[in-house]
């Protein structure tokens, strides 16, 4: 029974997934048009059909972007649903699983600091030569020192990996403990003693 309303959960987000993700995405492209192109000297509007009124502009592809990881991760943990079971493991779903935590981990170490990069060195301009804040003098012993907008997209990079990285890991670490969890009959041997594990 408790197969089944995890298959049913898996169904739901898998669905609500893909929706996601394909809603996303679409936005994502769409507001990435520019709104006025330079022909003949001239600037012109640009249409788009179909999917024209979605606004355009960074904010909106970064929403896009948003919700289309989140879509990603509704899929997943759909898709992992259906091979969790009260079955022992097997190889075929022990490689199913490690299948879906290597795409897991290709998006939040690969895709997802990549587009932050793509959007503070792009649309926002997040560069060396652009001061984010000068600190007091008096804190460095009179010495001048600021720091730029690149060193901070640096440490919001650096503090991604980190984020993801920890919560990987505690993942990781709860997840061996989901065995712990189960209400199991207790078991005695054939000499009347309890067996554990």
């Amino acid at each position: 029974m408790l197969y089944k309303s995890r298959y049913k959960i898996g169904v739901a987000a898998l669905v609500a997934g893909i929706m996601g993700l394909t809603i996303g995405v679409i936005i994502a492209h769409y507001a990435n048009f520019p709104e006025f192109e330079l022909i003949n000297g001239e600037l012109v509007e640009v249409h788009v059909d179909y999917f024209g009124w979605i606004p355009r502009g960074w904010f909106f592809v970064t929403l896009g972007q948003l919700i289309a990881f989140g879509g990603s991760q509704l899929s997943l943990g759909g898709l992992a649903l259906f091979a969790w079971s009260e079955k022992p493991m097997t190889w075929a779903k022990a490689s199913y699983l490690s299948l879906l935590i290597w795409i897991e981990f290709s998006l939040i170490f690969g895709a997802f600091p990549s587009e932050w990069l793509n959007l503070s060195q792009g649309p926002l301009e997040w560069t060396n030569q652009r001061e984010f804040i000068n600190f007091p003098p008096i804190l460095f012993l009179g010495n001048e020192v600021g720091l730029s907008l690149g060193a901070l997209k640096d440490l919001i990079q650096v503090g991604i990996f980190q984020g993801f990285f920890v919560i990987a890991a505690i993942f990781i670490y709860k997840v061996q403990e989901i065995d712990k969890l189960r209400d199991r009959p207790t078991k005695f041997s054939d000499y009347g003693k309890e067996i554990e594990r």
